[in-house]
């Protein structure tokens, strides 16, 4: 399988708020993967992709506020969302942010023998 991943993705299941500018609906959502690019999230259903969204995530009393692109969804209720813009304040806590999580493995890792 062709890993098409120009950046790093951390696993994190942060929990997060997902605007709809159109309809003005806000949903809680849980972010599962998060990188510099975008990020993964589930509890959500009813997304096109191609939309425009706002996902805004707490952490440790900062707030990370980006403009996303819905790129892909499922019908678990999983989506996956493309960075669009945010302001230099989001950018430098989302940084600090990715510092304090692990890794999401590339490959999968082998089995313990």
């Amino acid at each position: 399988m062709d890993d098409r991943r120009q950046v790093p993705r951390y696993l994190s299941e942060l929990p997060a708020q997902l605007s709809h500018p159109g309809s003005g609906v806000v949903s809680r959502v849980s972010v599962l993967t998060l990188s510099v690019r975008g990020c993964s999230i589930a509890g959500v259903s009813g997304l096109e992709t191609g939309k425009t969204c706002q996902l805004s995530i707490e952490w440790l009393g900062r707030e990370v506020r980006v403009d996303a692109e819905v790129a892909w969804q499922s019908l678990q209720g999983r989506a996956g969302l493309k960075f669009l813009s945010m302001e230099q304040k989001s950018s430098d806590a989302l940084r600090e942010l990715l510092t304090s999580l692990r890794l999401q493995p590339l490959i999968p890792t082998p089995p313990d023998e």
